[in-house]
């Protein structure tokens, strides 16, 4: 069995993406697929709000941390020089000092130390999650405050989630379309855009779309609020602005759970349905 990964995303933020990726994920379990949701917003995880569920299973994520070795330590600086996010600092005369937060963890340190004075420890930079609710196995994670790299526990997040084999895994982006983003993009056969015809959203969408032409993504593109001004995006799927939706995600109850003969759900089932055949 081939898994089929789909990215959910979107350049700019509070378009509905985490909602429409929940029901989406929802709607493919109800019929019979065995899915996995990947919330890959690291530093504002959502999802399990959304959906109402409780976040269990949490797992450390460790990065590379430099242990230097006074007594091998000549105070070349070489160290301090390799570090490109300035977590080095040497004092003359002194051995290195290390601001623990800055550090990324690429061990360049380690690698231009020609004294073999630094040797390798760790540090937690953040967490993952795992949770069942609806049918759908979700994975989640945060990075830890003042940590600097949100991209290694979107890795972790991934490593976790396709440990296992699922017939979809749902890959829910961070909104934007910088580095977090692409890592959680990285690997998907398809995406989804989702964007909500404003100015802004218009503007976003289109720094999306390069990235994921960029990616050699193929990618469909979904409007959410659509009928909340006259502007016109091309899309597959509209989805209009309707209080019913709101109570759904105000209650963390996807709307194909709650209202599944409701216009909106049938729209989503039916565009899920096409996503993957």
């Amino acid at each position: 069995m081939r898994t089929m990964i789909i990215g959910i995303t979107g350049g700019k933020g509070g378009t509905g993406k985490t909602a429409l990726a929940v029901n989406l994920a929802v709607a493919l379990a109800k019929m019979g697929k065995d899915v996995a949701y990947l919330d890959c917003d690291a530093d504002c995880p959502s999802a399990h709000i959304v959906s109402g569920l409780e976040l269990k299973e949490k797992q450390d994520v460790h990065s590379f941390l430099p242990n230097f070795i006074e007594e091998k330590c000549t105070k070349c600086g070489k160290c301090v020089d390799s570090c490109e996010f300035n977590a080095l600092y040497r004092l003359k005369d002194k051995a290195p000092t290390l601001l623990n937060p800055m550090c990324s963890g690429c061990g360049a340190c380690m690698i231009a130390c020609p004294s073999g004075a630094i040797e390798e420890s760790s540090k937690v930079i953040g967490w993952t999650y795992r949770a069942h609710k609806y049918g759908v196995e979700f994975f989640s994670g945060e990075l830890k405050p003042s940590e600097p790299l949100s991209e290694k526990i979107v890795d972790a997040i991934k490593q976790r989630g396709l440990a296992k084999k699922h017939e979809i895994v749902i890959v829910d982006t961070a909104a934007g379309a910088h580095c977090q983003v692409v890592c959680a993009l990285e690997g998907c056969d398809k995406a989804v855009a989702v964007t909500e015809p404003t100015f802004f959203g218009e503007h976003d969408l289109k720094v999306i779309s390069k990235v994921l032409e960029n990616l050699e993504i193929p990618y469909d593109i979904v409007v959410n609020r659509s009928t909340i001004s006259d502007r016109k995006i091309e899309s597959v799927l509209q989805i209009p602005y309707d209080r019913t939706m709101l109570d759904c995600y105000v209650e963390a109850i996807p709307i194909v759970e709650k209202f599944p003969e409701h216009n909106i759900s049938k729209k989503i089932s039916a565009f899920a349905k096409r996503l993957i055949e």
